[in-house]
């Protein structure tokens, strides 16, 4: 047995807001995804990537969105199938008035495009959240050995 781990970076970058004000700030990068050891059998893991969004102020409320986009996992030639989102949360951090309503369906395959993992609609998500997106790595029994690496690209916007 032969045991593989997987690395993912997160880039991120933040949006801007009209009648609010509107921030998205990342957890810590990088995330380590356990490390597999082979069997024979296909596995799959999770990891979590936690940020924070902020929208306050104002008396327009737009909503908003978190978008991820993800390189395919790789080691050297080797490629395992793209990552996928199974599930988000939020939880109240502070100066929150309406929660989020997201309507989002899971799981999401990620590609190199963005979409949108996470949501709040229009006049919900008014204060300041951890959103916590969870992730699944996929290892095909067959796979060969080695440290797979993938790049995840987070965004944070106003609007649904």
């Amino acid at each position: 047995m032969r045991a593989l781990g997987i690395v993912v970076c997160a880039l991120v970058s933040a949006g801007g807001a009209a009648a609010a004000t509107f921030t998205f700030t990342p957890s810590a990068t990088p995330v380590t995804v356990a490390t597999v050891t082979l069997s024979g059998v296909d596995q799959t893991k999770t990891f979590t990537i936690a940020n924070t969004v902020a929208y306050t102020g104002g008396s327009n409320n737009a909503g908003w969105k978190v978008q991820a986009a993800a390189t395919t996992p790789t080691s050297g030639s080797n490629t395992l199938p793209a990552l996928t989102v199974t599930a988000g949360s939020s939880a109240c951090q502070s100066s929150c008035t309406t929660n989020p309503t997201n309507s989002i369906g899971y799981p999401l395959t990620l590609s190199g495009t963005a979409q949108t993992i996470y949501n709040a609609a229009l006049n919900t998500g008014k204060g300041t959240f951890t959103v916590t997106s969870t992730f699944q790595v996929s290892y095909a029994s067959n796979i060969f050995p080695g440290t797979y690496t993938s790049t995840v690209t987070l965004t944070g916007s106003t609007g649904p």
